[in-house]
C-alpha cells in the first residue's frame, strides 16, 4: 500500500483512465487506509499513519524530478500554505500527502490536530537530513570549502526555518486553543531555533553562523544594572527574581534533559539573530498570549509537552512564555516593523499586568530601555522627577528595579 501511495500521490493520477480499475481501485483504498490510520481513535494506528506519511511528503523533496532540491523544498513551503488555507481542489495541483497533513490541522478533534505539529517535526528532521547528503555530494568538488559550508549551514538553516514558519503560521491561523498543541508548537519552535552550548568543561562552542549576531537570555538578563535586580518582598517579585537566579545558573545538573526554553533561559544555549528575522512576529506574540492562562495553573503540562526534562520545573509554561518574549524582544529590537505589528509600545504595556511575574519585569525592562534610547531627553526630565517624588515620599521603592520605575514613569506622563 505505501509503494501504491508513493506511485499516485493525486487523484487525477489514480482517475485519469490510463491505470485499470483494479489499480486504481487499489490506489484508493490505499489512501483511504492512510486517512483512517491518520484519524483513527487509537494512538498506536496514528503513529503508524504519521510514519507513513512522512514518507511521503518527504518524497516531495527527494524524488521530485528535473529540480533541485532546495526548489522542491520551497514548493513543499508553498503547497503547504495553500491546502493549508483552502479546501481541497484539483486545480491547485497539491500532491495527496500535502491535502493529507493540513487535513489534520483541520479536525475538530484536539488529538488529531496534535498529529500536524507531529508530522511536521518530523519532516523538519528528514529536511535537514536531506540538505546535509546535499551538501555532502557538492562540497567535495568545491574549492574554499570553509567559506561553502559556512553560508551552506545558513542556507539550510533557513530553508527549514520557512518551511517551519509557513506551518506553524497555519496553527495560529486557526486560532489552535488546545494548550497541549500550542505547547507543542512552542516546542517545535524552539528546537529549530535554538542551538545548545556545551558545558564549559567540553570544547568551546563556536559556529560562524551565529559569532557575529545570537541572542542570548542571560546576556538580557545581565545587561540590566545590578541594582535593578533588588526582590519586591511585599509583592510577587520575589519568586520573579529567585526564579532569574535559579536559571541563570550554567552549573544545573539537568543540562542534558532540560527543555529549550530552560537552557536557553540559564544562557546554555543561543538563538541566532538571522534566524528569528525569518520568523513571523506572530509566532512569538501568538502563543504568549495563548499560554497566559496557563503559565501558574498547571506546570506539569508544561513539563511534559514543551520539555525533555521528564519533570522538572525547568520548561514549565511559565519559561516558555518567558522565552517567548525575550525572542519576541529581540525582533521587535533589531526590526521596527515587528513592534509595530505586534502593537508597539501599547502591547508590552498590557504586558506590565500579567500574572507571570517574569513577562512583566522583562516588558517593564524592554520598555525602560527603549525609553532610554528612543526619547533621551524626555526620558531624563521624567527620571528626574520621579527621584524627586521618591526623596519628598522617602519612598526608595519607587526607583528599586525597572518595573517599579517604568510604572512611576508611566504615572507621572499620565498626570
Amino acid at each position: 500500500m505505501r509503494q501504491t501511495t508513493k506511485s499516485y500521490m493525486s487523484i487525477e493520477s489514480i482517475e485519469d483512465g490510463i491505470v485499470g480499475n483494479s489499480v486504481s481501485m487499489k490506489a484508493k483504498l490505499s489512501w483511504a487506509t492512510l486517512h483512517s490510520l491518520l484519524h483513527s481513535e487509537r494512538a498506536a494506528h496514528r503513529q503508524n499513519g504519521y510514519v507513513w506519511l512522512g514518507d511521503l511528503l518527504i518524497t516531495q523533496i527527494s524524488e521530485e524530478r528535473g529540480a533541485s532540491i532546495w526548489s522542491n523544498i520551497r514548493k513543499l513551503q508553498q503547497k503547504i500554505v495553500l491546502a493549508g488555507i483552502n479546501d481541497y481542489s484539483a486545480a491547485l495541483d497539491v500532491p495527496l500527502p500535502i491535502w493529507l497533513m493540513c487535513g489534520l490541522l483541520k479536525s475538530k478533534n484536539n488529538l488529531i490536530r496534535w498529529g500536524f505539529l507531529f508530522v511536521l517535526e518530523r519532516l523538519l528532521m528528514r529536511c535537514k537530513f536531506l540538505l546535509d547528503e546535499n551538501e555532502l555530494q557538492h562540497s567535495n568538488s568545491t574549492e574554499g570549502v570553509g567559506h561553502f559550508h559556512d553560508e551552506s549551514r545558513l542556507e539550510k538553516a533557513n530553508a527549514v526555518i520557512d518551511i517551519m514558519s509557513s506551518a506553524l503560521s497555519l496553527v495560529a491561523q486557526i486560532n489552535e486553543t488546545d494548550r497541549m498543541n500550542i505547547l507543542k508548537m512552542c516546542d517545535v519552535l524552539f528546537s529549530q531555533l535554538c542551538l545548545k552550548v556545551l558545558p564549559a568543561t567540553a570544547m568551546p562552542f563556536r559556529d560562524a553562523m551565529h559569532d557575529d549576531k545570537s541572542f542570548n537570555c542571560s546576556d538580557w538578563n545581565k545587561k540590566v544594572d545590578a541594582g535593578d535586580h533588588q526582590p519586591l518582598k511585599e509583592n510577587c517579585w520575589e519568586e520573579s527574581m529567585e526564579d532569574n537566579n535559579k536559571f541563570g545558573n550554567g552549573d544545573n545538573p539537568g543540562f542534558e534533559t532540560a527543555s529549550m526554553a530552560a537552557l536557553l533561559l540559564r544562557g546554555q544555549a543561543i538563538v541566532p539573530m538571522q534566524l528569528v528575522a525569518r520568523v513571523p512576529a506572530a509566532l512569538f506574540y501568538w502563543p504568549l498570549i495563548q499560554l497566559a492562562g496557563a503559565a501558574t495553573d498547571n506546570i506539569a503540562l508544561g513539563v511534559s509537552v514543551g520539555s525533555k526534562g521528564r519533570g522538572n520545573l525547568p520548561g514549565a509554561t511559565s519559561d516558555i512564555r518567558a522565552t517567548l518574549l525575550l525572542l519576541l524582544i529581540g525582533k521587535c529590537t533589531a526590526d521596527p516593523a515587528a513592534f509595530q505589528e505586534v502593537g508597539g509600545e501599547e502591547f508590552f504595556r498590557e504586558l506590565l499586568d500579567d500574572t507571570d511575574s517574569r513577562v512583566a519585569y522583562h516588558s517593564s525592562t524592554f520598555l525602560l530601555k527603549r525609553m532610554m534610547t528612543e526619547e533621551s531627553e524626555s526620558y531624563q526630565r521624567m527620571l528626574h522627577s520621579l527621584v524627586s517624588r521618591a526623596q519628598q515620599s522617602n519612598n526608595e521603592k519607587l526607583l528599586e528595579n525597572p518595573y517599579l520605575q517604568i510604572r512611576g514613569l508611566i504615572q507621572l506622563a499620565n498626570e
